[in-house]
Order: structure tokens, then C-alpha cells, then sequence
């Protein structure tokens, strides 16, 4: 044996005789520390586990488990020649043994229990007597000849048992151990971060484990609501901790592999979002409105997080508009998502989401404008689909007038969304007619369907159809400028029954002497209408 070797043994025989405590023998060795400390560890931990029987069948699994960690290599003995100054050397022999076997013989040579409690202990849970041999044995390994990306996907592999952990010891309800095991993976997941910002250099391979991480924390994140739901409330603290650290670490995964892959990190935060709003309705059907609430908040966080992913592709020149364009879409999607939503849950969720709608308005605005500055068709596109849903809603909750009103709102926010898009275009040069001409059938399409809801509507809601209108007039009136100012004819717009149009136009005409008071004071904004984003091409 080699020096380490003989340190090794010798200190396990000092502690077994006690002699000395595994913090002296580190102290006389501290260059060696790092490498001695969790084989003392494990050897220790070894000793003193209970007297057991093992069975001849058991000593037969855990001998062919023990040889196969030390016959890692198979020695071989092989001759080779080689040439040098003209003549022909014979290559000694050379044996390889696994220098990984070696320690591990030695470990269990020299301790109480042997192999069979290492092999008895990998199905040991939190609590369990041959736990910590268990995690000794995951430290060894860790120690073992490897490079950085090798060591980030054995440490996965260990934050995973970590979550079969918590799985087994809630169907075993054993959630008196639940925290520890908690515990357990919350630094697991940190040390797979740590890991993982080892090989953020190796292009490839930083690529590959960052992508694991995230699908494993998202995966994590699902099973965790699944042992939430099932277990006692005295142990719901613990697995929310757990979902904290399972979406943090999917956020430090997804921020790393947006600096290379942003469009995968985008695609792969979304599919999250959706998990949050699955997880929000299904809650809202069982009547839980704090579940709701707690999907929405995560939902906004991830949002977040999106935001993040498109500010890193903005400054790595990467993939910006296909992120851009992704999210806006999304954020279209999960509106009505939301809406449906806001139709199941309990009333005590209500508040929570108008704030997520409110949320996912602004930032649909900051993606359609970002992506207009590259492609401005495609951002109307978008918008125009946008549009379209919060017209389908307002004619589906048509004798609802709180729904009706705050569908319409939107569709106004969407439509100053359209009026921020045509002026990028303008100043940008691009798509400028195309815009404009999607901008005039947009308002023909919103027009027609605002003219049948009114006419299909209780009288308290028709005032705030025919604001909608009235506003939708007055864009048609400017963009029919514009294109008459390119020799462009605009299309008619729909016919509009007599008694409306009367009515829409006393609307015209409050709105602009509203515009023109307003215009007198210095402020631009429009009435009711939340602030919006004044510098659209720019994030953060």
C-alpha cells in the first residue's frame, strides 16, 4: 500500500480502538483532509450499525455488489513493443487495479460490518439506521477518478434518490422524517448548481447537464405537488421548502443554458408556466383557493424568469426573436388559460388572478413590442389573434357585465398595443403597410362582433361596448389617413345600425373632448386604462 493508504488504515484503527476521533486524525494529515474525511466517515458510520444476520443469499448480493465497485478495471497483462533509437524494448508487465476497490476493501476490511450493511444500506430512508452509511458511500464515490461532468451527473443521480426519498417516506407516512429528508435534498440540489457551474466552460457538455437539471427540478416540482396533496398538514412546511428548492434550482439551470441555448431554455420554462396553471385549475375544481394562489404566485415567478431568459438572448445576440415571439405567444395562451380559471376557482382567488392577468398583460406588451422591432408583421400577427380571443370572451360571458367590461379592457390594451407596433414599424422601416393593413381589418373584425354583442347584452353593459367602439372608429379614421397619405384605398367597415352608430358617435365625441382636455394638461394616458411600457423596444 501507498502512503494514503497506510494513513488510512491507521486511522481507522486508531478510532476503533479510541485512540482517536476523526477530526485528530484530519488535523495530522490536513493536505490530505479532503480525501480522508469521508471514507473515516463511512467507516465509522459502519461500526456502528447493529449486529445483523445476514442470510446466505444476502452475503452472496452484497460480495457481488463489493467486487464489482472494486473491479472497476479488470487487471490486464499484456505485451508491447516499442521502438526507440532503433531498438525494439519489451513493455513490462503492469497490473491496474482500481484504486477506488482498493479503498473501499479497505474501509469495509477494517470495519464491523463489511459489505453487506453497505449493500443493506442503499435502500435505507431518512431515519433509517444505515442512512448515513448510505450517504458515506455516495461521498466515496464522489471522491473516486472522474472528471467535472462525470461528478455533476453522479451528484444528480444523488438529488434524485433524494426525491425517492420523500416519495417512499410519504407513502410509508413516515413524515416524522419527512424534514430531514428535506434537508437532505435541499443540499443535494445545491451541490448539482455547484457542479454544474464546474462545466458552464465545457460548451457541449455544460449544454447537456444544465438541460438535465432543469427537467429534473421540473420533474421534481410535479412530484412534490403530488406528495403535498398527500400528506398531513404537519408536514406540508417540508414540501414546500421542497418546491422552493426545486424551483430555484430550475431557474440557475435555465439562466445557464440560456447562455447558449435561449430558445431551449424559453421552450423548456414554458412547459413549467403550463405545470403552474395545470396545477392552479386543478386545485380550483377541489375548491382550494390557497393552492390556487400558490400555483399563481410560482406561475409569475417562472414569468419572471422568461423575462430573464429573453434579456440574456438580447445580450448574447441569440435566438432573440424566436424567444420573443414564444413568449408573446404564451402570454396570449394564458390568458385564456386564466380566464377559465378565474370561471372554476373559488371566489377567494379572485384577487389573485386579476393580479396574474394583469401581469401577463404587461408583459405581452413588452414581447410584442421587443419582437416588433425585428419583424413587426409577425408581432401584429400575434396581437391580432390576441384580440380576437378577448372578443370570443366577451360574446362567451355576454350576460355576465363584470366579465364583458374587463375583456373589453384588454381588448383596448391590445389595441394600443397594435397602435405601439405600427409606430415601430414606421421608425424602423419595416413592414409598414402590411401593419397598417392588418390594423384596418382588425378594427372591421372588432367592429362587426362589438355591433352583435351590443345587440345581445343587458343596457348596463352597453356603455362600455360602445366606448370600445368609439375608440375602434376613431383608429380606423387614423389609419385610413395613413394609407390614403400612401395612395392606399381602405376598405369599408361594417354597417352599423343607425341607433348605434348615433350613440357610438356621442362616444366619439366625449373621448375627444376628453383627449383635448387632457392634451391641455400634459398627460397622455387613456381613461381607465392601466400605464404601459413608453419605450417598447427596450426591456428591463
Amino acid at each position: 500500500m501507498n502512503r494514503f493508504e497506510d494513513i488510512l488504515v491507521q486511522c481507522i484503527d486508531d478510532i476503533k480502538a479510541g485512540r482517536s476521533s476523526i477530526e485528530n486524525c484530519l488535523s495530522r494529515y490536513p493536505s490530505l483532509r479532503e480525501q480522508l474525511e469521508p471514507l473515516l466517515r463511512i467507516a465509522l458510520e459502519i461500526r456502528k450499525t447493529p449486529d445483523a444476520k445476514p442470510s446466505p443469499a444476502f452475503k452472496i448480493k452484497a460480495r457481488v455488489w463489493l467486487m464489482e465497485q472494486i473491479h472497476e478495471r479488470q487487471a490486464v497483462t499484456k505485451r508491447a513493443l516499442a521502438r526507440y533509437n532503433g531498438q525494439m524494448k519489451p513493455i513490462q508487465y503492469r497490473r491496474r487495479f482500481s484504486m477506488a476497490g482498493i479503498i473501499i476493501a479497505i474501509v469495509l476490511a477494517l470495519s464491523a460490518a463489511g459489505g453487506g450493511a453497505v449493500y443493506a444500506s442503499q435502500g435505507s430512508l431518512p431515519g433509517d439506521a444505515l442512512y448515513q452509511v448510505k450517504l458515506g458511500t455516495e461521498q466515496v464515490r464522489m471522491i473516486l477518478p472522474g472528471d467535472d461532468v462525470t461528478r455533476a451527473e453522479l451528484t444528480l443521480s444523488f438529488a434524485e434518490r433524494r426525491m425517492e426519498e420523500i416519495v417512499a417516506l410519504a407513502e410509508a407516512g413516515r413524515v416524522q422524517h419527512m424534514g430531514l429528508a428535506v434537508t437532505k435534498y435541499d443540499d443535494a440540489v445545491k451541490k448539482v448548481l455547484a457542479r454544474m457551474e464546474l462545466v458552464r466552460d465545457e460548451n457541449s457538455a455544460a449544454g447537456n447537464i444544465t438541460t438535465l437539471v432543469a427537467e429534473a427540478t421540473a420533474r421534481h416540482l410535479s412530484v412534490l405537488d403530488t406528495v403535498y396533496d398527500m400528506v398531513p398538514d404537519e408536514a406540508k412546511p417540508a414540501i414546500t421548502r421542497a418546491r422552493e428548492r426545486s424551483l430555484k434550482g430550475q431557474q440557475t439551470a435555465l439562466a445557464a443554458l440560456a447562455r447558449n441555448n435561449p430558445i431551449g431554455a424559453t421552450e423548456m420554462n414554458l412547459q413549467t408556466m403550463n405545470g403552474r396553471l395545470n396545477r392552479a385549475r386543478a386545485m380550483a375544481e377541489q375548491g382550494n383557493s390557497e393552492e390556487v394562489e400558490n400555483a399563481l404566485a410560482l406561475f409569475e415567478e417562472m414569468g419572471m424568469v422568461g423575462e430573464d431568459i429573453a434579456q440574456i438572448a438580447q445580450e448574447a445576440g441569440i435566438g432573440v426573436v424566436e424567444v420573443e415571439e414564444l413568449l408573446a405567444q404564451a402570454n396570449a395562451r394564458h390568458l385564456s388559460v386564466l380566464d377559465d380559471l378565474n370561471d372554476r376557482a373559488p371566489h377567494e382567488a379572485g384577487p389573485a388572478i386579476a393580479r396574474a392577468r394583469q401581469t401577463l398583460m404587461n408583459r405581452l406588451g413588452n414581447c410584442l413590442m421587443a419582437l416588433a422591432n425585428q419583424n413587426p408583421a409577425r408581432a401584429m400577427e400575434i396581437d391580432l389573434t390576441a384580440m380576437r380571443e378577448r372578443l370570443g370572451r366577451a360574446e362567451a360571458r355576454a350576460e355576465h357585465a363584470e366579465e364583458v367590461e374587463s375583456a373589453l379592457e384588454q381588448l383596448e390594451t391590445m389595441a394600443e398595443f397594435g397602435e405601439g407596433i405600427s409606430r415601430i414599424a414606421e421608425a424602423v422601416g419595416k413592414d409598414e403597410e402590411n401593419v397598417e393593413e392588418l390594423l384596418i381589418e382588425a378594427t372591421s373584425v372588432q367592429l362587426e362582433v362589438l355591433v352583435e354583442l351590443w345587440e345581445g347584452v343587458a343596457d348596463q353593459v352597453r356603455p362600455a361596448i360602445e366606448r370600445a367602439m368609439a375608440k375602434a372608429l376613431i383608429r380606423h379614421e387614423e389609419r385610413v389617413r395613413a394609407l390614403e397619405q400612401r395612395g392606399i384605398e381602405a376598405p369599408e367597415l361594417p354597417v352599423i345600425p343607425p341607433m348605434i352608430r348615433e350613440r357610438v358617435e356621442e362616444r366619439i365625441r366625449e373621448q375627444r373632448i376628453w383627449e383635448e382636455r387632457e392634451a391641455m394638461l400634459g398627460r397622455t394616458a387613456s381613461p381607465g386604462v392601466p400605464g404601459r411600457v413608453s419605450c417598447p423596444g427596450c426591456r428591463g
